[in-house]
């Protein structure tokens, strides 16, 4: 039987967390006419502006490494304030996606938030379809969109 953990993001988890990025979006930019240099510098300043951005966003946020079986696959990144979890970003190694590890993660979450009586907040592209269809079969409801983002939201059921 696997073990899936998290652990906090450590500076040395850099060089996976940047394989990571690439894996996902990677895909992105395979269509660009660019050299593999250029790719390369483009996907690598993605990155950097995605962890100064989300860092700023949610100073107070926890950044952790997704294991399983000791191996690194993923990354969690999660803000709690006192009145929300927001679930900044989850992302699981295309070569380990579609074995339930990212829907694991997230009802761990749920599980937190139940006892926390506290909603989950998230905010997902509209480009991203296939992330949309995640959120909504974990109980995610769309509360508002823009041009670029839907905004969701999970709720606890209450109990009684």
């Amino acid at each position: 039987m696997s073990t899936l953990a998290v652990r906090p993001a450590l500076p040395q988890d850099e060089i996976f967390l940047y394989d990571l990025y690439s894996a996902i979006r990677g895909p992105e930019f395979a269509q660009a006419p660019l050299t593999p240099t250029q790719r390369e510098h483009l996907i690598r300043m993605q990155f950097r502006g995605q962890m100064s951005t989300y860092t700023q966003l949610f100073p107070n946020s926890c950044y952790h490494v997704v294991l399983l079986d000791s191996k690194p696959i993923g990354r969690l990144w999660v803000a709690q304030s006192a009145h929300e979890f927001h679930l900044v970003d989850i992302a699981v190694h295309p070569g380990v996606q579609s074995k339930g590890i990212g829907t694991a993660l997230v009802q761990r979450l749920q599980q937190e938030a139940t006892r926390a009586r506290l909603p989950i907040v998230s905010t997902v592209s509209r480009f991203n379809p296939g992330s949309l269809r995640f959120h909504q079969r974990l109980r995610f409801q769309i509360v508002r969109e823009d041009m670029m983002n839907s905004f969701l939201e999970w709720r606890p059921i209450p109990s009684f």
